[in-house]
């Protein structure tokens, strides 16, 4: 099997690709048919991907209900259909089903498509072959992160008399070593990969060296099959994954550290300096073609204003800034429909505001006189911000900062304009993602799904994996692991004390795992973090607490969250089998269910 080094442009092919893959209709053969053109070829691979910007993947259901409610990031309604947001699901719950799905779709339409293109003679280097078997393993991956043990499909399904639609579950720490070795495949292909992490690996150089990025963040390039490797591999090192041992941890924290360092000494990817700009691109369907920090991105191409203008994808909409588009005129509105239902905790609030900061800076923040320029981290300026949409008229007067907008509920009262910028910590919505009119480009938009795409892989988080990655190995940082670390605080604006305050094991860990929260909350990622750290539960806990503190802010939210809290279980650190799943085809529980 030939390594995934290179992908076969076919622009003079299908004129259709552009900016978004997923602007090629998908269409995966199942009948007798075979591909007989590279363009066909195209249009099902887009099959394979298709799955990631459905409603019951990244466009909701996995990656914001089931994946992106933790210490950090909450629910902010008192009543919901969907009670997985308060950790109240079970095996009957629709968005597990859904989610469950929509991801084992994926894995067929990769079954399938691969079965149709093996030995075909329009995929001479196994290029799409071996996209769609990294696609097949990301989404084994993803699934047993989330369920745990869960079934190992390889075989395409045709039809319900399939002799292998029965399928039982497989331990999760063997569906997760096939999937990194599926991955790996795609690197290597037949090439031996190198023992010790640490050793010099020519071929991986090489296929780093010589990969296209021209489809990226949109499609997979060999560079984000190493970010993903890394994160595989951390999360099989993590304190949740039975049949581990020390040796093999060591083993995996080696392998996590080979391929985020093999990203870096590539050179082809580096921090975009505005982090907000990061987002605003995401928000735009702009593909940053200069720093490529976005590594791999779900696509949301419309807002279902028409047929051929459809999205699935809710980003912006649930998550995001509240605003109420109807309120005013039409001039007045600047940030399009949008429920606004996630909010950052005050763990969150701390975590930027005092949490591993320099002496001058905490002095800022501990004074009397609050200077709202001076000892921000811009990060929380742009997840946290000081306003939302919600409510009142917008060219209320008084309200002049940004044009006019009604910073509900973070006004000091009704009559007075804003002018504490610490007030509410606890309570502000979502900001890594809006629908601002200005990015989104469309006015008064009502609608409830969005065009706004979602980050799967950032460089950002390569560098935090590495530097994770290096002490776990070593059981101590290097400088040259602190200075990754470094590189992302030095984009958000803020000091970092010296080296030398973090050059035990314990301590550095606990930094990069603070700015593993501050960097990349509201992404689905740091729900797994805290299950692989084996402290999920009890940092769930602490909205308890947190819920107390007269710091949180006004309203019900507190209640909320401790709520949600209270219901958080051990068996919450991986989800139920979907109960469809386990009456048609007859596998088991999870024990913890």
């Amino acid at each position: 099997m030939k390594k995934l080094n290179k992908y076969a442009i076919i622009a003079a092919a299908i004129a259709c690709v552009s900016c978004d893959f997923l602007d090629v209709k998908p269409e995966v053969i199942t009948d007798d048919g075979f591909y007989t053109s590279e363009s066909e070829l195209l249009y099902g691979l887009a099959g394979v991907y298709g799955v990631i910007n459905n409603e019951g993947f990244y466009g909701n259901h996995y990656s914001l209900m089931l994946s992106n409610t933790d210490d950090l990031c909450y629910y902010n309604r008192t009543s919901a259909s969907n009670l997985s947001v308060w950790y109240r699901h079970d095996a009957s719950s629709q968005e597990v089903y859904s989610a469950w799905t929509e991801i084992y779709q994926g894995v067929n339409n990769a079954n399938v498509f691969m079965d149709k293109i093996r030995d075909s003679e329009f995929d001479k280097d196994d290029t799409y072959y071996n996209e769609a078997r990294f696609l097949r393993a990301f989404y084994h991956f993803i699934l047993a992160q989330a369920w745990g043990d869960v079934p190992l499909r390889t075989l395409p399904l045709t039809s319900l008399e399939d002799e292998n639609i029965y399928c039982g579950v497989t331990p999760q720490l063997d569906v997760l070593e096939w999937a990194a070795g599926e991955m790996e495949a795609c690197l290597y292909g037949d090439a031996e990969v190198p023992a010790d992490p640490e050793a010099a690996d020519p071929v991986l150089a090489e296929v780093l060296a010589t990969e296209d990025l021209s489809d990226t963040p949109s499609r997979v390039a060999p560079s984000t099959v190493c970010g993903i490797l890394s994160r595989v591999y951390l999360f099989m090192a993590g304190e949740t994954v039975q049949g581990t041992d020390d040796d093999m941890k060591h083993e995996y924290f080696g392998k996590a550290m080979k391929f985020s360092k093999a990203v870096i000494d590539a050179g082809k990817h580096e921090l975009n300096p505005d982090y907000a700009q990061v987002f605003i691109n995401m928000i735009s369907d702009i593909y940053d073609v200069e720093y490529r920090e976005s590594m791999w991105e779900a696509d949301f191409l419309g807002n279902r204003s028409s047929s051929d203008n459809w999205s699935n994808g809710r980003i912006g909409d649930l998550i995001g800034l509240q605003s109420s588009a109807d309120v005013g005129t039409y001039d007045d509105v600047q940030c399009n429909f949008a429920y606004g239902q996630y909010n950052g905790s005050l763990k969150l609030w701390n975590l930027y505001w005092q949490e591993d900061r320099t002496a001058d800076e905490y002095q800022i923040k501990g004074g009397a006189g609050i200077d709202q320029s001076q000892g921000w981290d811009k990060r929380q300026y742009w997840n946290m911000r000081p306003y939302n949409y919600a409510g009142g008229d917008f060219s209320a007067t008084g309200e002049s900062w940004r044009g006019g907008i009604d910073k509900t509920p973070y006004r000091v009262s009704p009559e007075t304009t804003f002018t504490n910028p610490t007030i509410a910590r606890g309570m502000r919505n979502c900001g890594k993602y809006c629908r601002e009119v200005i990015y989104e480009g469309v006015k008064g938009d009502r609608g409830s799904y969005t065009p706004v795409n979602y980050p799967i892989l950032r460089y950002s988080d390569v560098l935090l994996m590495y530097a994770e990655a290096y002490n776990e190995y070593h059981k101590a940082p290097s400088r040259e692991a602190f200075d990754c670390v470094v590189e992302v605080r030095d984009r958000a604006g803020i000091k970092t004390r010296d080296f030398s305050e973090y050059q035990s094991y314990s301590d550095f860990r606990q930094f990069v795992r603070n700015e593993r929260g501050r960097e990349l909350c509201f992404e689905s990622l740091r729900k797994y973090d805290l299950i692989r750290w084996g402290i999920f539960v009890e940092s769930m806990k602490g909205y308890i607490t947190d819920a107390l503190d007269p710091a949180w802010g006004s309203g019900n939210t507190d209640d909320v969250a401790s709520n949600t809290a209270s219901a958080v279980q051990e068996r919450h650190i991986v989800l139920p089998i979907p109960s469809i799943e386990i009456g048609v085809n007859g596998v088991e529980q999870n024990p913890l269910w």
